[in-house]
């Protein structure tokens, strides 16, 4: 194991994202899809996490086209395939301060909350994902794009930009507040589905941060992603149990990170619903195509 691991691999290691071919979302401010690999170990994955998709070629060449880098893992001989987005968790924050704190009168008097500002962020994010469970998957053809800060896969270009698509009349707070999570995860679907291309890749997600508190937000991101996602307890925390986990294995408590893998069990399991995929998938569509359609005109404004 290196002398150094950084918080993904420690994060990694917290939620049991150990085994080969085993897909982690992490969402936090930014959002990161990493996938285990080996360089000549083939310990197999559980049977959960068998490749959903054909297994290419393995190597540790990092995928420069679609910025996807491969980075030496904390097992000996396998390392992480990671794609990032620059902003994810940072969107909803975003939505929290200028869509809907203009209503915070109103929630505060819905549901007690303790006087500490992170309670009162947490409870509101409770909140706004509650109310926009109620908007039909797809947020009436509205889209969002989360590149609020650029973005770096599939695509690098700093000057990219967020932007709501397809606004009409009959358009409301709740859909544009719906269609930024729709956008999140439509982004880590673009990501995901260019790790595939590289590496074989599982049915089967673990999903940690703070953005997989939301049972609502979990469900988007399986139906939205047509896989099983899986949320450990205490999601935000993985990485303090990923830390004591490389310390057990450091200390000889534990033999080695494998087994450590096989005491995580998933606290919640969300599995796609067909009669939403239709609807996503032609939103999904179109919003993979506003990049190329957008590019100079993103350009030409922030250039």
């Amino acid at each position: 194991m290196p002398a150094e691991v950084s918080i993904p691999f420690v994060i990694l290691m917290g939620i049991g994202t150990v085994f080969f071919g085993l897909i982690c979302i992490i969402l936090l401010s930014m959002a990161m899809s990493a996938i285990c690999r080996s360089m000549g170990d083939k310990t197999p994955a559980p049977a959960a996490a068998a490749p959903a998709s054909p297994a290419p070629q393995a190597d540790v060449i990092p995928n420069r086209q679609a910025m996807i880098a491969a980075i030496a893992g904390a097992q000996r001989g396998r390392y992480n395939y990671f794609a990032e987005m620059e902003t994810a968790g940072k969107c909803l924050e975003w939505v929290k301060d200028h869509l809907a704190l203009d209503e915070i009168g109103v929630y505060l008097e819905k549901r007690e909350v303790t006087g500490s500002q992170e309670a009162v962020y947490t409870s509101l994010y409770d909140y706004l994902t509650e109310t926009v469970a109620r908007v039909p998957p797809g947020s009436g053809g509205v889209l969002f794009t989360p590149w609020l800060h650029g973005n770096r896969c599939p695509f690098e270009d700093p000057a990219a930009a967020g932007m709501f698509f397809n606004i009409r009349l009959e358009t409301g707070k709740t859909e544009l507040i719906r269609a930024v999570l729709e956008g999140v995860c439509f982004h880590l679907r673009w990501m995901l589905e260019r790790q595939a291309k590289k590496v074989p890749t599982s049915d089967l997600v673990r999903f940690v941060g703070g953005g997989a508190l939301s049972p609502v937000t979990a469900q988007i991101l399986a139906d939205i992603t047509g896989r099983t996602v899986e949320t450990v307890a205490s999601p935000q925390n993985a990485g303090s149990v990923g830390a004591a986990a490389v310390a057990a294995v450091g200390l000889g408590i534990a033999p080695d990170l494998d087994a450590v893998g096989t005491l995580i069990p998933p606290e919640r399991t969300f599995t796609p619903n067909p009669g939403n995929r239709a609807a996503y998938d032609k939103n999904y569509a179109v919003f993979q195509k506003l990049y190329a359609a957008n590019k100079a005109h993103f350009r030409a404004l922030n250039g």
